[in-house]
């Protein structure tokens, strides 16, 4: 599952931001140099795909889909929704950073109770 989101993250920053940025600001790179920036430890930590690594990505991606959620909310509630338009630039990293901290955390979670399981069966075998 780490690999597909790895690729995930890659096919979002190297070829819909390029697109994205192209059909919002008619200029290229900028956006992914962006996504580059943002989504660069996401994407090295998709690719070590550990356990701890997941849970980084939940950490890293919680804060990250924090503050642009509340740079998206913020534009809407100062300037409404002409400044919603031009801030919703930022929905797709949004969206994105908000995928990785979900899948980040099922795997940390899932993890979590299989080792949980564990846990109980060998106090049980001891008993």
């Amino acid at each position: 599952m780490s690999k597909n989101l790895f690729k995930l993250n890659l096919i979002f920053v190297f070829i819909f931001l390029n697109i994205w940025d192209f059909a919002v600001n008619r200029d290229f790179f900028n956006g992914m140099i962006l996504g580059v920036l943002m989504f660069s430890p996401a994407i090295f930590l998709w690719f070590v795909g550990t356990v701890r690594a997941a849970a980084l990505i939940t950490l890293i991606s919680t804060l990250e889909f924090l503050v642009l959620a509340v740079f998206l909310f913020q534009g809407l509630e100062f300037s409404g929704f002409k400044s919603f338009l031009e801030t919703s630039f930022w929905l797709p990293y949004l969206i994105v950073a908000g995928i990785n901290g979900f899948f980040g955390l099922k795997i940390y979670s899932e993890y979590r109770e299989q080792k949980g399981k564990q846990q109980r069966i060998f106090a049980t075998h001891d008993s």
